[in-house]
Parts: structure tokens; sequence; C-alpha cells
């Protein structure tokens, strides 16, 4: 199949290697399209916009509806599987869909947005138990036979002025360990919270994560003690200003407006592991929807050697319109993330040739 054709590239050529230093490529140098896969749909329960993206261990993607209150499973083709999902309050009920994830014994955990629970489907998506956390979880990851949760543990005066631990690794229901402290507060960091978030990718019992407008990576390991730091920002990497509280109240004030404040700044929006390599999603804030929701608009991609943390890559543009779904053994690859219909290229890293 030619790269032309399906992402508006140029065709692939062979690699030499991984480079010595970080290089600037194009996504043709960098990756080849190993297939195209189009979602199938019930056109009596159509997706509203792509969410959260799950490769399976055995095969087969698991997908959170953006929008809507639905999780949908997919065959390796695309073809759509099983769908569940209802909107409320009440058990097995979601508001909106955060995050899926895909446990040990193949069931399907939903975090669902506002819920102080995790939401276990059995395979085929039927309603299967559900699990009490301390808090809302904003993100859920399979970390070996356990799960990996982000959520803002510790009371009011804590989240505000303090550091607490963002990772806990969870054994339904018991918490395990808590690491990775805030690296700023709210107090200390005025919006920053609001407008980025911390990615995080697992591989094997190696965690990575940093704040969206902050490097380093943080490497933890299985026991979340902190092993180690890499990461530097690409060339064109814009870092956010320390903002002031009170100041999007009177923008005005500092010369700016809310689009424009919005389109001053670069983040990192996705970490992805793909093999021996970890792939970093930067972003931006599309000016033109400066009210929450926020959009995020992808643009370039950076890979690392998970292992030796050295940066291979920077600034692999994306095409537009398109955005990282996630990783495991391809980076997946979204082409036009607004519209149906869903086609999504598995992009093979031509390193690992």
């Amino acid at each position: 199949m030619a790269i032309q054709a399906v992402l508006l590239l140029g065709a692939c050529g062979e690699a030499d290697g991984p480079p010595s230093a970080a290089i600037v490529a194009s996504l043709e140098e960098v990756f080849a399209v190993e297939a195209v896969i189009q979602l199938g749909e019930d056109p009596a329960d159509s997706i509203a916009e792509i969410g959260d993206f799950v490769e399976r261990r055995a095969g087969g993607y698991v997908i959170g509806d953006l929008h809507l209150p639905r999780v949908r499973t997919y065959d390796e083709e695309g073809r759509l599987e099983a769908a569940f999902g209802r909107f409320g309050d009440a058990p097995f009920e979601f508001q909106r869909i955060r995050a899926v994830a895909e446990a040990p014994s193949g069931r399907i955990v939903v975090a669902g947005s506002r819920s102080f629970h995790l939401t276990y489907l059995t395979r085929a998506l039927a309603p299967d138990t559900m699990v009490a956390l301390p808090t809302a979880a904003m993100d859920v990851l399979a970390l070996g036979s356990d799960l990996l949760v982000r959520m803002n543990t510790g009371d009011p005066e804590e989240r505000r002025f303090g550091h607490p631990p963002l990772l806990h690794r969870v054994i339904p229901p018991e918490l395990v360990w808590s690491s990775y402290e805030l690296p700023f507060s709210p107090f200390e960091r005025p919006y920053w919270g609001s407008l980025s978030n911390f990615p995080i990718a697992v591989c094997g019992d190696s965690i990575f994560v940093m704040s969206g407008v902050w490097y380093p990576i943080t490497v933890l390991d299985g026991a979340g003690e902190t092993v180690g730091t890499f990461g530097t920002p690409s060339a064109s990497f814009r870092p956010i200003e320390v903002l002031e509280s009170g100041m999007l109240a009177d923008l005005g004030s500092y010369g700016t407006t809310l689009p424009g404040l919005l389109a001053s700044f670069d983040i990192i929006h996705r970490m992805d592991a793909v093999g021996r390599h970890l792939i970093l999603t930067q972003a931006r804030h599309n000016p033109e929807r400066a009210m929450p929701p926020f959009e995020i608009v992808h643009t370039s991609l950076e890979v690392y050697d998970r292992h030796s943390g050295v940066k291979l890559y920077e600034d692999v543009p994306l095409p537009e319109g398109s955005r990282v779904l996630g990783g495991g053994r391809f980076l997946y690859l979204l082409l036009d993330e607004h519209f149906p219909p869903w086609r999504i290229a598995k992009l093979r890293l031509l390193t690992d040739e």
C-alpha cells in the first residue's frame, strides 16, 4: 500500500538504523504503514467521536466514545464486536467515558467522569462488577497483573497547595502504592493543570510519566520508585509561561486574549510505548475553541529509545486533521479525527526492522 495514498506522504524507504542524535524527519522516514483499518458501525449506534483507545493483548481494540457514554470493542480488522453504555449515575451507567483498559483477565475496565468507581465489563461488554475508589479516576492503564490509576487524592487544601501523589497501583479494591508527586501545585502554577494533562505510558513493569507542559520524563519501576529521568523539548516546542492567579479574568490588562494565550504554547498530549520505543505527541490548543472543553490539535512526534533514554527523532510532523490514538505493537493514527468513516493507520517504526 502506498503511503502517499493513505497519509499524503511519499513512498517509504529503508532506514539505515537509529541515528546517533535526534534528527528532524518526515513521517515516512520514521514509519511505514502496516495497514489501514476502517471501524465498522451500527447505524443505530454511531460513534460520536473516538476517545480513549486500547490495543487488546490478543488482538482487536477497545474504544471509549469521547462524547457518548458508550464503550465498543472491535476485532483486528475493525469489525464491531460489542457495545455497551447507558447515561446516568446508577451502577453501570456513565456521564462520559474518561478511560478504558483491558484487565489481565480480558475484562474491560471503564472509568467514567465524576464516578468514584471502576466499572468492570465482561469480554462481551456485559456488566460484571464495580470497584470503589477514593476519588474519580482520570486515567487507567494495565500494569502487569494490576492496574495503574491516575487520580488526585488528598483533601482540598492538599490538592490546592501541596504535592500529593498522582499515580496509584491498584489490585482492586486494594491500593498497593502511591507515587509520583505532582511537580507543581495549582497555587504555584495557576491554570497549568487545566491547560494540560499528565501523559502516561506503561510497558512491562516500567512506568513513564511527565507533565504535559514540563520536561523531563520520569521513569518509575513496578514498586513505584523513581529510577531515572530523560527527555528534552524539541526545537519547535514553545513552553508555557508562568501565569498569575486571576490572570484569566483580566487578560486584556496583560495585552492578550484567551485565544491568544492558548495559541502561545505547546504541550505534550500523549506518551505511548511502541516496541522498545517511547513516542511523545506534541500538540497545541485550537485557539478557535477558547472555551472548555478545549480542542487539542496533534502536530508532531518525538521518538525515544525507552531503554537508553536517547532521543532518535523530533518534530516529526503529523498530517493535518489526524490524531494519535495509542501504542502497543504499532502506533495507531486516526486519519480524520472529526468525521467518519473512522480510518486508523497502523504505523510500524522503521527502526524496528
